[in-house]
């Protein structure tokens, strides 16, 4: 509809909030403009140029003003309705475009969702800052340790939900935009992407993972990391693979 065409998306492929909002809208075959937009910066629709040193695409200076004071990403524009924080942008879609599927009515299902996603903020949200973060500046070892204790207690959780159903809510029997959010997070630590942590004790997490990666639109919203995965890999600019048994070990 022109409604929808009127809907934009800032941000970038390799952010993990991003990913989760893009893979929705996918998902969904909802049409959206993509505007490639850096975190912490003023600027938007940089387009990708040359590569920096470190393997970075670099981009052009010409840009128009970012939408959102916070300049965090991602940022939705809705017909000059702005939104930031992708849960909230999440549960807006869900509502204007009545996904029930993603995000069901029912008061009680509604809010384990909701449960699911404030809790994700200081405990799946760390594997990020633990592992995409030291591998994105290249660095040879974690850099927070206390932080990847956090990451994998928060995996033992999800691992141990999941032995008792299919997906991260009780009595769904398809992914939820709780699912969604965690997924962006924990997938990009896979062997087709960063390759830095091993799940081996998360037995679960991985067969719900590749649940996950059947849904429509998993493809097309994660190109962006694997390129610049691959890119950073072929430069050697990523850190072996963590081991990660001490970090779950301390987590238990």
């Amino acid at each position: 509809s022109s409604e929808e065409r009127m809907l934009r998306l800032f941000g970038t492929p390799v952010s993990q909030p991003t990913r989760a909002v893009m893979w929705t809208l996918l998902m969904k075959r909802i049409d959206f403009q993509f505007v490639f937009s850096l975190p912490h910066s003023n600027k938007a629709n940089l387009p990708f140029s040359e590569e920096d040193d470190a393997g970075r695409p670099r981009v052009d200076t010409e840009h128009s003003a970012f939408p959102h004071p916070s300049r965090s990403v991602p940022v939705l524009q809705h017909n000059g309705f702005v939104l930031s924080e992708s849960h909230a942008i999440l549960t807006y879609l869900a509502d204007t475009h009545a996904w029930n599927d993603l995000y069901p009515t029912e008061t009680k299902t509604r809010a384990k969702i909701n449960e699911y996603l404030h809790w994700h903020h200081r405990s799946i949200r760390e594997l990020t800052y633990a592992f995409f973060a030291p591998s994105a500046t290249a660095t040879e070892s974690l850099t927070n340790p206390p932080q990847s204790t956090k990451a994998a207690k928060a995996l033992n959780r999800i691992n141990e939900v999941l032995k008792h159903q299919p997906y991260l809510v009780e009595g769904m029997e398809g992914p939820s935009i709780g699912d969604i959010s965690c997924y962006a997070e924990v997938a990009q630590l896979k062997p087709e992407f960063l390759d830095v942590y091993d799940f081996s004790n998360h037995v679960e997490v991985l067969r719900w993972m590749e649940r996950m990666e059947g849904l429509s639109g998993h493809d097309e919203a994660h190109d962006g990391l694997a390129k610049y995965c691959a890119r950073m890999k072929k430069l050697g600019k990523l850190p072996a693979k963590h081991d990660t048994s001490v970090f779950v070990r301390d987590a238990m």
